[in-house]
Formats: C-alpha cells, sequence, structure tokens
C-alpha cells in the first residue's frame, strides 16, 4: 500500500508577541494558508518557554518566570 506525501510550501514568516494566562511570550510563526487551525504551536516554542499542556483538563500552562527570564 502507498502512502502519498503532501508538502507545504512557506513564502512568509513573522515574529509575534502573544499571550498564554496573560504571560507575554514571543516566538517566530510560519504563515502557511488554509490550515484547519488558526495558529499552531510547535515543539520548539513549547520548550523555550517551558509551555506545558493539560490534555486530562483541556488547559496549557506557562510559568511567567521562565518568560521573564527570557525577554529581559
Amino acid at each position: 500500500m502507498s502512502r502519498k506525501s503532501y508538502s507545504i510550501i512557506v513564502k512568509e514568516r513573522i515574529a509575534l508577541d502573544f499571550y498564554i494566562e496573560d504571560v507575554l511570550l514571543s516566538d517566530e510563526f510560519l504563515i502557511v494558508p488554509g490550515l484547519s487551525e488558526e495558529a499552531i504551536i510547535g515543539a520548539a516554542t513549547l520548550q523555550k518557554w517551558r509551555i506545558k499542556l493539560d490534555f486530562e483538563h483541556d488547559t496549557v500552562h506557562v510559568d511567567p518566570k521562565v518568560a521573564k527570564m527570557q525577554l529581559i
């Protein structure tokens, strides 16, 4: 059984400030038209800001101390 492969061409990127739990974060995003979600935060961003996903309670947590250290 063969699998179809898909590719996405990214032509733009942007640096954005955003908030999670009232904590200001900043990162670079790729602009990809036609996705099913408005924004997708990748593993690198999750690790950089030590963002924790709680799937049981459907919540996202970020340590404000980590954000403050990185933004200074």
